[in-house]
């Protein structure tokens, strides 16, 4: 009897971890799939700028009481004081991408979220090391959108990124 107690356990434990991995593959397929560019989708866009002001949001709310805990540091962007400031700009950065990276693939758009933290993270690490950040799915989608940007004649994929990036610094700005 206590065999067959623990073949069923077994049995039910396997069968709950393979469903939960069908799940996840199913999230993974889901938030990895070709979208269409926000510009030309009011929906990808809608979901885009809630992202963005979720994760401006999220970043300032979490930089903000770390530099007050952890090195005592208080004030704004506006009233200084200057060391506020450039820890602040330094750390909001990273956080902010990290933040993004998160939101957005929960949102479901995780190709476009992995090349905004690529070019985030670009900008305080090393090419070498911050390529190496970025999962075969999502560097799959910018070479192909990259290869697709060079046949229409240009930086169609770099002035969307640019534009995005845009956005993200209104909505940081803001938030602060």
């Amino acid at each position: 009897q206590q065999q067959q107690q623990q073949q069923r356990t077994s049995t039910n434990m396997s069968s709950s971890l393979f469903s939960r991995r069908t799940v996840l593959e199913r999230f993974w397929k889901w938030t990895t799939q070709k979208r269409p560019e926000w510009r030309k989708s009011p929906k990808e866009a809608a979901v885009l700028f809630c992202v963005f002001g979720i994760t401006g949001s999220s970043s300032v709310a979490v930089v903000r009481p770390a530099l007050k805990h952890t090195i005592g540091l208080e004030g704004s962007l506006k009233d200084g004081p200057w060391s506020y400031r450039i820890t602040s700009l330094l750390l909001v950065s990273p956080i902010y991408a990290c933040i993004f990276m998160g939101v957005g693939t929960l949102a479901g758009r995780h190709n476009y979220a992995a090349k905004m933290f690529q070019r985030i993270m670009g900008r305080f690490l090393p090419s070498r090391i911050s390529s190496r950040l970025v999962c075969a799915p999502a560097k799959k989608a910018v070479k192909g959108a990259g290869a697709a940007a060079t046949a229409a004649g240009g930086g169609a994929v770099a002035g969307n990124v640019g534009q995005a990036t845009r956005v993200c610094v209104c909505v940081w700005v803001c938030s602060v």
